[in-house]
């Protein structure tokens, strides 16, 4: 049994951007080492940011279309009802709603206004939900006795 996790737009960004960092996080999702749970509107945000003029010249388009292909047909999807803990930039929001009512066990993010909330963390914490790095995360991967 794997577990569920979701991952911020800003690390996929990342993936797309071909960062060393982060590309073992798409290998561990190709691999099924965990369940990828996504929501409408994260996924309306990964399309709208690879589409940024600053980072459309820098992603190959064909390799944006693969992944939110790949993602559509490989995540569990959400639909969201639950008004998540406040944070400091309520544009992550969605990405805490998708954890929640997805009962994601872990959020991986770049975002030091989530990561970098101790309160938050102590309220994600109720619902069960670890917010993690790409290094904590790919380590927790590598010590899961489900990975």
């Amino acid at each position: 049994m794997t577990f569920r996790v979701v991952i911020d737009t800003n690390i996929w960004i990342r993936i797309l951007l071909r960062g060393r960092v982060t590309l073992p996080v798409l290998e561990a999702f190709n691999e099924d080492k965990f369940q990828l749970v996504m929501s409408q509107p994260l996924m309306e945000e990964l399309h709208l940011v690879w589409n940024r003029p600053r980072l459309r010249e820098r992603i190959d388009p064909n390799q944006a279309i693969r992944l939110e292909q790949q993602l559509q047909h490989r995540a569990i999807w959400v639909e969201l009802k639950t008004v998540p803990p406040n944070c400091r930039d309520p544009k992550d929001l969605p990405v805490l709603a998708t954890a929640i009512d997805g009962e994601a066990e872990i959020i991986v993010s770049g975002d030091d206004d989530l990561r970098g909330d101790d309160a938050l963390k102590t309220i994600m914490a109720t619902y069960g939900i670890r917010l993690l790095g790409v290094n904590s995360f790919l380590e927790y991967l590598d010590h899961s006795p489900f990975a």
